[in-house]
Formats: C-alpha cells, structure tokens, sequence
C-alpha cells in the first residue's frame, strides 16, 4: 500500500509500465469534471472507473482484495475512510470471481481517511474496505479507481 499526494504520484511510475500509464492519464487529463463511468487508458490493461455514492456504515462494507490489478483510488470530492490489513487469517465472505473476493472484517486494521489530493494505491495483498463514513453520517463522495494491470 502507498498513500501518496497527488503530485508525486508519477514518482511510482518505476514499478510498472502500466502504473506509469496511470498517473500519466491523471496528470493530463481533467477528471475532475468527468461524469460516472468507465474510461480506457489502454485497453483492459489501464482503465478508470468513475462513480458517484454515499459513504457508509462498516455492517454494509466488506474488506476486498484483487489478483489481477492493482487498484489506485483518488477522490475527487468529499472524504471517506478505508481500512486496510493483510489477508492471513481472514475469513472468506465470497470466493474469488474476476477481479475480486470478499472477506470477512478484519479485527486489526490501519485506517485512512482519503481526501481529495491523495492516492492510495492498492496491491494485491492489500485487503481494503473502501467507502466507509468518516463520523458514521453518510456523505456523498465522488471517486475514481484506477485498475492498473500487474
């Protein structure tokens, strides 16, 4: 996991020519004003997803994982929290279907409130529960993942 400013994001482009890929795509594009969907970078390789919600309450939120990409979430507007741990010794709620398995919450995680400015960038052995509210009062967030390919 790396939680980085927006600005320096290009400095993790050495990790892949695909991560390369996405933050050239956040420097040079205003995503800032685009609306809900899906956005191609280079192909299934690199894509962003946009979209729109109300944070919620841990009991609707389960800790996920993928194997295929790595996930870079950025948001836009509002805040929201998102835990993080290792998956040894997590039980599974749903078995892995392409790009995702769900588990069960965790009983030690690190907690991060992402606000607009930063990145958290996601690797697979990254367990992570986004869209969690911040005081437990929804709240609307706009947000874009990144799926960036390994």
């Amino acid at each position: 996991m790396i939680l980085t400013s927006l600005q320096h994001i290009g400095r993790y482009g050495a990790i892949s020519g695909n991560l390369s890929a996405a933050a050239e795509w956040l420097r040079q594009n205003d995503y800032q004003t685009l609306p809900d969907g899906r956005y191609s970078i280079d192909g299934d390789k690199v894509y962003a997803l946009v979209q729109q919600y109300q944070t919620k309450s841990p009991d609707v939120c389960f800790p996920e994982a993928h194997r295929v990409y790595i996930d870079i979430q950025l948001i836009v507007s509002g805040k929201e929290i998102v835990e993080v741990c290792g998956a040894e010794g997590l039980a599974i709620k749903e078995p892995y279907k392409p790009d995702i398995e769900f588990f069960q919450s965790a009983a030690e995680v690190q907690k991060i409130l992402l606000k607009p400015g930063y990145a958290l960038i996601l690797f697979p052995e990254d367990v992570h529960r986004p869209c969690l509210s911040e005081s437990g009062i929804p709240e609307p967030v706009k947000k874009i993942v990144i799926k960036v390919a390994l």
